[in-house]
C-alpha cells in the first residue's frame, strides 16, 4: 500500500475538491477505490481507535477488551457505511438521474467523498473535545459532493442541488446508522 499517495489524495480532496476530482477522472474513472483508499483509511482509523483507548484508559485488561469492541464498531460502521452509501448513491443515480446502475462509479464517488468522514472520526477519537469540529468537517462533505457531482458524474445543473443533498446525507449518516445498529446489537447480545 502506498500511504504517501493515499495521504496526497486525501489532502487533495479536502484542500481542493474540484482539482482532485478532475485528477481522479483523468487518471482512471473506474479505479477500485476500496483497495487503495477506503480499506487503508479504515485500518488506519482502527489503529487510531486503539491508540486513543490506550491513551485514555491505560493498559488495563478490560480496557483492551473495550478497545477491541470499539475498533470492531468503528470498522464495521465505516465498512458498512461505505457499502450502504455506495448502494444508495447508485440507487439515487438510477431513480433521480435516470441512469443505468454503475456501482463501481458509485464506489469511487462515495469512497473519496468519505475521506472527510474518516478524518473527522479519527480526530474525535484522539481529541474528543473536537466533536463540533467533526460536524463542521461533515458539512464540508456537501461541498466535496457538489464538486464531484459535476466533475465525476456529470449531473445536470438543475438536478445537482437535490442530488448533492441526498448523496451528502447518505455519505454522512450511513456510517452513523450502521455504528448505532452494531452498538445496539453488541449490547443486546452481551
Amino acid at each position: 500500500m502506498d500511504y504517501k499517495e493515499l495521504f496526497r489524495r486525501l489532502i487533495a480532496i479536502i484542500a481542493s475538491p474540484r482539482k482532485a476530482w478532475e485528477e481522479i477522472v483523468a487518471e482512471s474513472p473506474r479505479k477500485d477505490v476500496t483497495q487503495t483508499f477506503v480499506y487503508p483509511l479504515v485500518a488506519l482509523g482502527g489503529l487510531v481507535v486503539l491508540v486513543g483507548a490506550l491513551l485514555e484508559k491505560g493498559l488495563e485488561r478490560m480496557t483492551f477488551h473495550e478497545a477491541m469492541m470499539d475498533i470492531c464498531g468503528y470498522c464495521i460502521a465505516l465498512f458498512g457505511g461505505f457499502f450502504l452509501a455506495s448502494y444508495l448513491v447508485d440507487m439515487v443515480g438510477q431513480k433521480y438521474l435516470q441512469r443505468q446502475s454503475d456501482l463501481p462509479m458509485a464506489n469511487l464517488f462515495v469512497g473519496y467523498a468519505m475521506g472527510v468522514v474518516f478524518v473527522g472520526d479519527m480526530l474525535v477519537v484522539l481529541f474528543p473535545q473536537f466533536f463540533i469540529f467533526k460536524w463542521v468537517l461533515l458539512l464540508y462533505v456537501c461541498y466535496i459532493v457538489w464538486e464531484g457531482a459535476e466533475v465525476v458524474l456529470d449531473v445536470e445543473e438543475d438536478k445537482r442541488l437535490v442530488y448533492m443533498g441526498i448523496a451528502s446525507a447518505t455519505i454522512i449518516f450511513s456510517p452513523t446508522i450502521i455504528g448505532m445498529l452494531f452498538n445496539t446489537l453488541s449490547k443486546l447480545l452481551g
